[in-house]
């Protein structure tokens, strides 16, 4: 099995990560009046993105505040939830998860919607440059969208970003098909 690396999470949890401006984006397309549960919240930082009137909900492997609900994913440990959130937020959390279709299997059911940012495979890229990056799993954009739809999910592109020629980010919205 493997662990998460607690001590990376620790120090992101910390202070705003440099790639913020993604939870930025996320933000911009969640409604105000909206409960949404962010898991891997780190810094908590989509809270401030957030519209004011919005409840948020932090969920991760640091316990950064009084009220986050613990997880570590790669251990099995998903969280028994109290209820379902209008948005369930993966924001630069898939790439390090080892199982993703477990995760998929068991996070989907946590609210009417998900937003899941990804950086996708590309054939081009070295996976070893993703290992190095933390990355535990190498999907690619089709293998990432045919595990949507086996979970039932309908799935659609809200915004793409190229880092490099080669690395992208896709930030996907997923509904119960």
């Amino acid at each position: 099995m493997v662990r998460t690396d607690t001590g990376r999470w620790e120090s992101v949890a910390r202070e705003d990560p440099p790639w913020d401006e993604r939870n930025r984006i996320i933000a911009g397309f969640i409604p105000a009046h909206s409960a949404v549960l962010d898991l891997g919240s780190g810094a908590q930082t989509l809270r401030k993105h957030l519209a004011p009137d919005c409840q948020y909900q932090p969920c991760d492997i640091i316990r950064s505040s009084p009220d986050v609900i613990y997880c570590d994913f790669n251990a099995g440990i998903y969280p028994a939830l109290p209820r379902k959130y209008d948005y369930v937020i993966c924001s630069g959390v898939f790439e390090y998860i080892r199982d993703p279709a477990h995760f998929i299997s068991q996070v989907r059911n946590y609210g009417r919607k998900a937003l899941f940012s990804f950086n996708p495979y590309d054939p081009a890229q070295s996976v070893v440059d993703r290992l190095a990056c933390g990355w535990l799993n190498h999907l690619s954009e089709s293998q990432l969208e045919r595990l949507f739809s086996s979970h039932g999910l309908t799935w659609r592109i809200l915004h793409r970003k190229d880092l490099t020629p080669v690395v992208q980010e896709i930030v996907y919205e997923l509904t119960p098909g």
